[in-house]
C-alpha cells in the first residue's frame, strides 16, 4: 500500500516489556579448602528466575553451566543444585554464552575469597589447584571431561601479559592519585 518496504523498529522500552531477557539467578556457593591450600570441595545452590513462562530454551542456560562451575581446578567433591524458579517477569533465553559467564564468574570469585582469607597469592592459590596438562584427560565431577589443556601455562602467559607482578605499584601509583585499580585475571 505504501509502495515501498516497511521496516518495525522497536523503542527500546518496548524491548524492555516484551523480548526474552538473558539471565536472572542468584546462586549462593562455597569453597572448602585444606591447611595447604587445596580444594577439597564446591557446593553451589542456584535459584534460576524462568520468568512467567519458560521460554522455547529457557530452562537451557541455568542448567548447561553445571560442568563449567568446575573450571580447570582438581576439586574432589563437587555438589550442584539448580531452581528453576517462575515469576512475573519476562522469560528468559540464552543469550551468548549461555550459562557458562556465570559459572566462571562464580568459581573465580570463590577462589578470590579463598585466597583473601590466609592471605594467598590468588595466582598462587589457581596454581595449587590448577589440572596438571600431564593429568588428561581428566574427568571433573561435573559433566566435562577434558582431553587436554595447558592451564598452568596459560594462567602463566596472562599474567606475563598483565604485568601481574608490577601490579601492586601499578596499584599503589592510582591511590596516590585518589584512584581505585583492581586485577581482575582468571
Amino acid at each position: 500500500r505504501v509502495g515501498r518496504p516497511v521496516k518495525w523498529i522497536c523503542e527500546r522500552g518496548e524491548s524492555f516489556i516484551s523480548d526474552d531477557h538473558a539471565r536472572d539467578n542468584v546462586t549462593e556457593a562455597a569453597l572448602a579448602l585444606d591447611a595447604d591450600g587445596k580444594f577439597l570441595a564446591l557446593r553451589a545452590k542456584t535459584d534460576a528466575n524462568l520468568g512467567a513462562f519458560l521460554s522455547f530454551r529457557g530452562a537451557g542456560p541455568p542448567v548447561s553451566n553445571v560442568g563449567s562451575l568446575a573450571g580447570v581446578y582438581t576439586t574432589p567433591a563437587l555438589y550442584v543444585e539448580v531452581s528453576g524458579v517462575l515469576t512475573n517477569t519476562n522469560p528468559t533465553s540464552p543469550y551468548r554464552g549461555a550459562g557458562r559467564p556465570e559459572a566462571a564468574f562464580i568459581i573465580e570469585a570463590l577462589v578470590d575469597m579463598a585466597a583473601r582469607k590466609p592471605g594467598i597469592d590468588p595466582a598462587e592459590l589457581r596454581r595449587r589447584n590448577t589440572i596438571p596438562a600431564d593429568a588428561m584427560p581428566y574427568e571433573t565431577g561435573l559433566t566435562f571431561t577434558y582431553d587436554s589443556g595447558e592451564f598452568e601455562k596459560n594462567m602463566d602467559m596472562a599474567l606475563e601479559m598483565s604485568d601481574y607482578a608490577g601490579f601492586e605499584a601499578r596499584r599503589a601509583a592510582a591511590a596516590a592519585r585518589g584512584r581505585l585499580r583492581g586485577m581482575g585475571i582468571s
